[in-house]
């Protein structure tokens, strides 16, 4: 099947259709590409994985296209003007690898010498889908500091976080196959780009083909809305007011709740203090729940489920103590569909509409047999993502939204709400890739896998930070926006952060497009005393950068785990397989490109680290056996792959057995798909481990005069208003937000010509979007130039496109576009830069787990039509 015979010599005529996996997102999904004589022809999905299921997207498609772009950097370059800024000409010269490689070798090594926690590794999240060879490299090197940019930021900071905690997943989508009544806050899942999207796609639709309604909640009509039962539109960040309103009906006018549920699997009967914090057990320490038959506080693990008291007062030594349960249904009393109304617009009669269709079609207390086995049944589900946590108050919008599925007990039953694979019993002939949520000391669940910087669960202590990015304070933070915002010189300051970064390496990602307004990046990269970009193009980004080294694309590299962990990309649910697919070098480098992990190794081998390396890679990879790297062998990276294929799927199955079957699947098992019945694990309605992270937090932070907010760290979701929603200023009655484009990844896919082409086909891909009623009311018309200008003056200008498809008070642009630098000529001048409209500030970070405030209050005026 896969004659790799035109790889790297002299091309002979083939004709084949070689299996590998995409990366024009970070979906990964499992692909064939078809190469005839030496040249890759067409692109199509691969009908033996699971991932994809044979369907390919638009984007994967064209893959083919940013491959043969005549724009890719084939040579390494050095910058020969020392000034770094917008406007300025790097002065590329073309050197040799050996020359670059030596310079970046020598300011590695004095900054490893004087503190290695100077460099900081910033890679973005498309290109190639696997973080290990960064990981281990930054182990082996001593640096705390790893950075994101793509999605990275503006991504899933609280989907990530929330998903974790609740769900033991990276992210969260319906049980399709079963689920008859779905939900959507901000976004999109089966129905554009996200984790395991060409897979979805196909479950999503037939889903909707069974009669499984579909509601979708957002201020744009999305991609997702313009296929579902019903859009609802709301005011753009105000996800959390309706989720509250709508707990509150099922709770306290509709008395509907999963109350064994709550008893069983989450926090809700454990005893609270006046001081917030759960009444332990003085003998074993352990928080104690009611008991009803024995009219006594007792240790939860020593008390049946049933015998739980969810409600009422008790007395405890003398102390008033309450149930979990009780806090927040006295806490959800406030958030009436009247007060719902009021700050998410959405119609109070709408909102108990929507709270009883979902309550009722929830059938509590149901059951249902699947493949012989019995379960609970809860066809269910309320899903989010970037959309609704993309804001100031992401954790509690998120928070509020899954906060439906756990009353009614859909959380990773049948039908309900499920995480990406959070259980596995392994590949079956070894048991290796087992895993399983468990429990800690106070039964709360702990994944079984993960794929962040730390787990979601439990928390870390919070401490003066030792990473430029202050997540080791922030300690529910994944990315962060201190290593490019405009105050971080002040908060490293009063931190007390002992080391300033020095050197950047950064891989594939364009931070300038993808974090913030560009002035305050910009300043942030300029800042770096010497920069290496290993990247496809010549970005923005790359612009700053004192080396250039030009990397493989997706079509000419390897990776043996271009989707795992199956928390990432593999579709949750029964109808999909185990599948374990690799990434395979199609074609060979153009010109003197190189893949970034032979880069990687070999910077390792010049810093004298690799015995590092190798014993990274063992941990990283879990590799056991005769397949641990040994002491400081040099290994290649095909090496490697081999070493981790062959331990986890025996020594029969390597990398030449993968690179001529593409995957290896296994089905999957009830108890793995819907798990939560098979662990004895909890999950926390009531956050209570928010309250002595806050303590010590604000114990580092107020002797330092740093405030940090404590409505953030309460341990029940609440309201909490953007910025943009306290804005007074006369004439900002627009809340300016953008959105994921079908079409594009980042701003990666912007160069690609086919779908730069579908793009401007679309009406809103290079557009601003405003609502036709407000538009005219404000004397605009379709087509007409406008100026978009934020509180502090911040300003963008493009294209209008009146529309019904928007809240009356939004302003939505549509993908990350508008680049400006010559390297992506294609993609220049295309559409338009809203994260120009971005503060990066503390002012306008969320202070619990650093998530920017992506909406801004705007004002429009028209622009001149020749105005640049």
């Amino acid at each position: 099947m896969n004659d790799m015979s035109d790889i790297g010599g002299k091309a002979s005529h083939n004709d084949k259709w070689v299996p590998t996996s995409c990366a024009l997102c970070y979906g990964s999904c499992s692909i064939l590409a078809h190469r005839v004589d030496g040249v890759v022809v067409k692109i199509e999905g691969n009908p033996e994985s699971s991932v994809g299921k044979g369907r390919l997207c638009g984007k994967g498609v064209s893959g083919i296209m940013t491959h043969y772009d005549p724009n890719r950097l084939t040579v390494p370059l050095r910058r020969t003007n020392p000034k770094k800024g917008l406007d300025e000409d790097p002065g590329w010269k073309e050197i040799t690898w050996d020359e670059a490689l030596d310079e970046i070798t020598a300011q590695l090594r004095r900054v490893r010498e004087d503190d290695p926690r100077k460099l900081v590794v910033q890679r973005t999240t498309t290109v190639s889908a696997s973080r290990i060879p960064f990981v281990t490299f930054i182990a082996a090197f001593g640096t705390p500091n790893m950075s994101m940019a793509g999605g990275g930021l503006h991504c899933g900071n609280a989907a990530h976080l929330l998903s974790g905690v609740m769900h033991a997943s990276w992210s969260i989508v319906p049980d399709f196959e079963y689920c008859n009544y779905a939900i959507y806050f901000g976004a999109s899942k089966g129905h554009g780009a996200g984790h395991a999207s060409g897979s979805n796609m196909k479950l999503a639709a037939d889903a909707r083909a069974r009669g499984m309604k579909m509601v979708v909640v957002d201020p744009m009509c999305n991609f997702a809305a313009a296929k579902a039962t019903e859009w609802v539109p709301l005011r753009v960040g105000t996800d959390a007011a309706l989720a509250l309103a709508m707990a509150h009906v099922m709770v306290h006018e509709l008395g509907m709740y999963d109350a064994p549920y709550l008893q069983a699997k989450t926090n809700a009967p454990y005893l609270i203090g006046p001081d917030k914090r759960y009444v332990r057990d003085p003998a074993t320490g352990k928080p104690t729940v009611w008991d009803l038959k024995a009219g006594a506080a007792r240790p939860f693990g020593e008390v049946e489920a049933a015998d739980m008291a969810l409600d009422g007062e008790y007395d405890v030594d003398g102390v008033r103590v309450t149930p979990a349960f009780a806090l927040l249904r006295e806490h959800l009393r406030k958030h009436t569909p009247e007060w719902g109304e009021k700050i998410s617009t959405v119609p109070a009669a709408n909102i108990r509409r929507l709270a009883r269709e979902f309550a009722q079609e929830a059938r509590i207390g149901s059951t249902i047999v699947v493949d012989g086995v019995t379960l609970p049944y809860r066809p269910v589900a309320a899903i989010a993502f970037r959309g609704s946590q993309g804001h100031m108050n992401s954790l509690y919008n998120f928070f509020a939204i899954d906060l439906l599925n756990h009353l009614v007990g859909a959380a990773d039953v049948v039908g309900s709400c499920l995480g990406f694979n959070p259980a596995s019993n392994g590949f079956p002939e070894n048991d290796r890739l087992a895993y399983m949520p468990y429990p800690d000391d106070d039964g709360l669940m702990i994944p079984g896998t993960w794929m962040g910087y730390h787990m979601p669960y439990p928390v870390a202590e919070p401490r003066l930070p030792q990473k430029a990015g202050l997540q080791d304070f922030f300690v529910m933070s994944l990315n962060t926006p201190y290593l490019d915002s405009d105050d971080r010189e002040e908060l490293w300051d009063k931190f007390e952060l002992p080391y300033r970064p020095e050197v950047m390496l950064n891989f594939g990602a364009n931070s300038l497009m993808s974090v913030g307004n560009r002035d305050a990046v910009a300043k942030a990269l300029a800042d770096y005393k010497f920069m290496v970009s290993i990247d496809l193009f010549e970005t923005e980004t790359t612009r700053f950068a004192d080396i250039v080294l030009p990397d493989c694309g997706h079509l000419q590299t390897l990776d043996s785990r271009s989707n795992y962990p199956f928390i990432f990309s593999l579709p949750a649910g029964m109808g999909s397989e185990w599948c374990w697919p690799i990434r395979q070098p199609v074609l060979p480098p153009v010109g003197e490109q190189r893949r970034f992990q032979d880069v990687m190794l070999e910077l390792g081998d010049r810093l004298g680290i690799r015995a590092d390396m190798n014993a990274a890679y063992n941990a990283a990879m879990n590799l056991e056996g005769a397949y641990r790297l040994q002491g400081d062998r040099k290994y290649s990276f095909e090496e490697i792959c081999d070493a981790d294929l062959k331990n986890n799927f025996g020594p029969e199955r390597g990398l030449e057995w993968f690179k001529e079957h593409g995957v290896i699947k296994w089905p999957k098992k009830p108890e793995e798909v819907y798990w939560r019945p098979f662990a004895d694990v909890r999950v926390p309605v009531y956050w209570e481990f928010l309250v002595p992270v806050f303590e010590k937090m604000d114990a580092i932070a107020a002797p330092r005069g740093i405030k940090i907010p404590p409505e953030y760290y309460e341990p029940l979701p609440d309201f909490l208003p953007c910025l943009s929603h306290c804005c007074q200023k006369p004439g900002f009655d627009l809340y300016a937000f953008y959105y994921r484009d079908v079409l594009h990844t980042n701003s990666f896919t912007m160069e690609n010509p086919w779908l730069d082409e579908a793009a401007q086909l679309d009406p809103f891909s290079y557009t601003i979007a405003i609502n036709a009623e407000t538009g005219r009311k404000k004397g605009l018309k379709d087509g007409a130039r406008i100026w978009v200008e934020n509180e502090k003056g911040r300003k963008v200008a493009g294209r209008v496109h009146l529309t019904e498809a928007i809240h009356p008070e939004g302003l939505g642009v549509a993908a990350c576009a508008g680049h400006w630098g010559d390297g992506m000529p294609i993609a220049k001048g295309k559409g338009v830069f809203f994260n120009d409209l971005l503060e990066l500030d503390w002012e306008h970070s969320s202070p619990i787990n650093l998530s920017l405030d992506l909406c801004a209050r705007v004002k429009v005026t028209l622009a001149e039509e020749n105005a640049k």
